[in-house]
């Protein structure tokens, strides 16, 4: 047991009074005359040793009555979590923290995580004397937004002025990084933060060891399904083919959901719907196909119906759909760029997709791509730095290339050019002889001639005679090999930029792919997967910095950002960078680019994974976080403020000793009551 008024224990000495009294009454005597003593005498083992026992009793039960009534109004509680008179006497500070990221939307009961936790924080400073001085902090973005005392008229208003977002909160850091910059002198630091806890990325804390923390739980969301990953799984994005999306969906509820709708949209047309059922707990992935709407950026996400928590309930996808490639055809001689002509032909024959320019150049001095898409490089004979400083600003920026090697590769003066391009090493020319290379048969579903136009994928496999063996790491994705393992066709990256590398020239004698059905094809694949610039389109995490990259004509443009709710901001480019960054990206959904007034690009946001809900409350994390000796779980119900109270500074005991008190004056009062045989 513990005290939270040790001062009011100074009454303890009121039991002297009837000390004194009975002290007092032994002096007092009255005579009274008797013919005889011989009676007198035969009292004094009996009735005289009930009155001294009687006496005794009566004042016992009268120090025990002050005792009781002492102690009560020092206000008896059992041990609690603080020391009961250091918490009610000293000076102490209250760090109170509010989670209004994401996860805390989620609603329990008809309200939301975050308006229980603000109806639960005004309550507590009721609990604290005036002698606290609180600070109070929301997550999202970190701020403290109070500093004063608890008594002070504002804070409920402060407490609840805190809105709702749809960021994400890495609590502890913030926790630690703030608590120490407030650098509190009290003796006595407390720690309040409401918050789901669903997630703990930071094992470690530098604040002091006399902070005390209690973590208040609001509970958890019964009914929610969760959109956990939308990808779109074609790398092909062309108007007159199947995009094909792939999303993961989770029941994170505490019951069985049955006849779900999951419905795919572009451009807020239902373009797809599966329905299904979730058990409790369970996980599903479903793959759906649909032709994109329209050229350019496609805007599209999957949808799930109502429920407790609604931000995982729509997850927002954008892509580029291929308006017009920009291709550029660098090679030896005139037969090799006549050759490409023709396979060119044979994939667009109306010219309604690819834009094509050749140029013969056998020494690559200079490249002068600034409006090229997808650049072909075949057999060159030389390559100038200045040509290989061009390259690298093209990729950096999100253009394709498509190499040829023949042999230049090999040359030690260019191996420092190649090897910061992450280009394989080229090593030396191999030949078949009187024989040939046969080409392994991919394996998997998807692989770079999955789903392609041709009826038997063997009888179409080139032959190769000749090649430049590489040596390859594990940057280097492998499409095609050769049968002993030496590989053909390569995928990398540079910057922004794909590159796709064949060891081998489109050429009779070196194999005999400009023959095989295959070729026209494999080339459409490679020209829109090249083409393809994906970086300004890409998906951006809620709250994290978008770049979109412009071309060097642009950068003197007016630029605008629509945010999903219809926010309208100019954004200044960056001209040494040749970029837009958009620092605000705190709302789930599509922000759409406009140049002069014009639509450019779009992306999307999503959510970030530790707000899915989990209701997987992160116990251990803690244990080894905080010891059990500095941290307490509470329940946020409707008798929060006593199970808080109660849990800081113990169960109070007051009533117990009030009862004590009235048992002990109601025995009192029967033993000491005149007795009427005895007065006569």
């Amino acid at each position: 047991m513990t005290i939270l008024s040790p001062s009011a224990l100074i009454f303890i000495s009121f039991i002297g009074i009837p000390i004194l009294i009975h002290v007092l009454n032994r002096f007092y005597v009255k005579k009274v005359n008797f013919s005889t003593i011989r009676f007198i005498k035969n009292l004094k083992n009996n009735a005289l040793k009930k009155l001294k026992l009687k006496k005794m009793i009566l004042l016992l039960t009268r120090i025990g009555i002050i005792s009781a009534l002492v102690i009560l109004l020092a206000k008896p509680v059992t041990k609690g979590f603080m020391p009961g008179w250091i918490s009610a006497e000293l000076e102490s500070r209250l760090f109170l923290v509010i989670d209004n990221s994401s996860s805390m939307t989620g609603k329990k009961n008809g309200q939301t995580l975050l308006d229980l936790s603000k109806q639960a924080a005004i309550s507590i400073p009721q609990i604290f004397n005036n002698n606290t001085f609180i600070s109070v902090m929301k997550t999202c973005p970190p701020q403290i937004i109070f500093s004063g005392r608890v008594n002070d008229p504002l804070l409920p208003e402060v407490i609840n002025l805190i809105n709702p977002t749809v960021e994400h909160d890495n609590l502890w850091t913030v926790i630690d990084s703030i608590a120490n910059t407030i650098n509190a002198t009290e003796p006595v630091k407390e720690c309040v933060i409401f918050s789901d806890f669903q997630s703990i990325k930071n094992p470690k804390l530098s604040l002091s060891d006399d902070w005390r923390f209690y973590l208040i739980d609001p509970g958890e969301i019964d009914n929610n399904l969760s959109i956990n990953n939308l990808e779109i799984v074609s790398r092909i994005k062309v108007p007159d083919q199947l995009l094909k999306l792939k999303t993961s969906i989770q029941n994170t509820g505490n019951k069985k959901m049955a006849n779900i709708p999951v419905n795919l949209l572009f451009e807020d047309n239902r373009v797809g719907q599966v329905i299904s059922d979730f058990e409790e707990g369970s996980n599903k992935e479903f793959i759906f196909q649909a032709y994109p709407e329209k050229k350019g950026v496609l805007a599209g996400s999957i949808n799930l119906p109502k429920d407790d928590y609604m931000n995982d309930n729509k997850w927002y996808v954008t892509a580029p759909i291929l308006e017009k490639i920009n291709c550029l055809i660098i090679g030896n001689s005139d037969d090799e760029l006549s050759m490409f002509k023709l396979i060119i032909d044979a994939i667009d024959p109306d010219k309604r997709l690819i834009n094509i320019e050749s140029r013969k150049q056998p020494i690559v001095n200079r490249l002068f791509i600034e409006d090229v898409d997808i650049l072909v490089v075949h057999n060159p004979e030389a390559f100038t730095q200045a040509a290989f400083d061009e390259l690298d600003i093209f990729l950096q920026q999100g253009g394709g290339l498509i190499w040829f090697s023949g042999g230049m590769e090999i040359d030690p003066s260019y191996s420092k050019y190649f090897s910061s391009f992450s280009f394989p090493k080229a090593k030396t020319i191999i030949e078949s002889g009187s024989g040939i290379f046969s080409l392994e048969t991919p394996k998997g579903d998807n692989h770079i001639l999955s789903d392609l136009n041709i009826r038997k994928l063997e009888n179409e496999l080139p032959e190769f005679y000749r090649y430049v063996k590489h040596n390859y790491s594990n940057e280097h994705d492998i499409h095609l090999r050769l049968v002993n393992g030496d590989p053909i066709l390569l995928e990398f990256s540079r910057g922004n930029g794909s590159i796709f590398y064949f060891t081998s020239l489109m050429n009779l004698t070196w194999n005999n792919m400009p023959i095989r059905g295959l070729l026209v094809p494999l080339m459409y694949r490679l020209l829109v997967l090249g083409g393809t610039d994906e970086i300004n389109t890409s998906p951006v995490r809620i709250g994290s910095t978008k770049w979109i990259t412009l071309d060097q004509n642009e950068v003197r443009d007016q630029w605008e950002v629509i945010s999903p709710s219809g926010e309208k901001n100019l954004i200044v480019p960056d001209f040494s960078k040749e970029s837009i960054q958009i620092n605000s990206t705190n709302e789930l959904g599509v922000y759409d680019i406009y140049q002069n007034g014009k639509h450019y690009t779009s992306f999307s946001t999503y959510l970030h994974p530790n707000e899915l809900i989990t209701n997987n409350k992160q116990n251990r994390q803690i244990e080894k976080l905080l010891s059990s000796q500095k941290y307490r779980w509470i329940d946020l119900d409707n008798n929060f403020s006593n199970s808080f109270n109660e849990t800081r500074q113990g169960k109070s005991l007051w009533k117990v000793f009030l009862l004590i008190a009235t048992l002990l004056l109601l025995f009192e009062t029967w033993v000491g009551r005149p007795i009427p045989k005895n007065t006569k």
